[in-house]
């Protein structure tokens, strides 16, 4: 599976999200406004030179930046197999990605049903043989992560774990159902399945991660806030989302995989090494 962003992607968001228009960049880096605009939609490969330039006027990581332009960033995609957890990936037509977690007993969790062609299938799986689903997590409140959120739990009848800042679509829902968590995030055990929300708000004010131990190791389910080499559009304030790409995500043990709403899975130790928005 190739990277959900490439190098236009990153600086595209590093400058919007700094509030940078073209000329301001421009006038940072001494790059024509013309070749700043190739660069964002592909059309023209920068230099090492500019891409250094780049990376301090855009307070991204010059190496990884340059590895992105250079296409010579490669992630492993998986793996599937989490110390004694297992994680099944359903891929909607958009493309999104639904996430099963599941446990030694069958216990699992669904992250992000995103659409609800896609119900039937994670239900079928989450159901079968000795598995069975105790909880609907959300990473955040856009319609391709929760858009089938209401359909699989009239299916499954397990409650919903979302922020309270990220409950705008599910507004079909029963609140009886809903499993509310804020800032400080909660942690939860159900049989032997255990996770914790860890708040990591930017893309959107509501924004998770899930996190799951296991073994020493741990999976990490990121949404949007987060993808491998990359990272969301910082919708909700762009200081908010570096802050958690940095202080929260990017701290995680190295050992994490990361399962992130689009594009490769990866781990913190990878994007450490090669995603632009860390810092060394």
């Amino acid at each position: 599976m190739g990277l959900e962003d490439e190098f236009g992607d990153v600086i595209r968001k590093a400058r919007t999200g700094t509030g940078l228009e073209m000329a301001d960049v421009s006038a940072m880096t001494g790059i024509p406004e013309r070749d700043l605009r190739s660069m964002e939609v592909y059309t023209r490969r920068p230099t090492p030179d500019e891409v250094t330039a780049l990376a301090h006027a855009l307070d991204l990581r010059a190496p990884a930046l340059s590895a992105l332009a250079n296409e010579a960033i490669e992630v492993a995609d998986g793996p599937w197999t989490v110390g004694d957890l297992t994680v099944h990936r359903v891929t909607t037509g958009y493309p999104s990605h639904c996430y099963v977690i599941v446990a030694p007993s069958g216990t699992c969790a669904i992250i992000d049903p995103g659409d609800d062609a896609i119900v039937d299938e994670v239900a079928s799986y989450a159901t079968s043989g000795r598995r069975h689903p105790v909880a609907i997590l959300v990473t955040h409140g856009h319609h391709d992560h929760d858009g089938g959120v209401a359909r699989l739990q009239r299916r499954l009848s397990v409650p919903v774990h979302v922020h309270e800042a990220d409950t705008g679509n599910l507004t079909n829902l029963d609140t009886s159902v809903l499993r509310l968590h804020g800032d400080p995030g909660r942690r939860y055990g159900i049989e032997d399945l255990e996770w914790h929300a860890l708040p990591t708000p930017g893309h959107t004010a509501g924004s998770t991660t899930w996190v799951f131990p296991s073994a020493g190791v741990g999976a990490a389910f990121c949404g949007d806030t987060m993808f491998a080499a990359s990272a969301g559009n910082g919708r909700a304030g762009y200081t908010r989302h570096l802050t958690s790409l940095r202080e929260a995500i990017g701290t995680l043990p190295p050992a994490t995989v990361l399962y992130p709403g689009h594009g490769p899975a990866t781990s913190v130790a990878a994007e450490r090494r090669h995603n632009p928005f860390l810092r060394d």
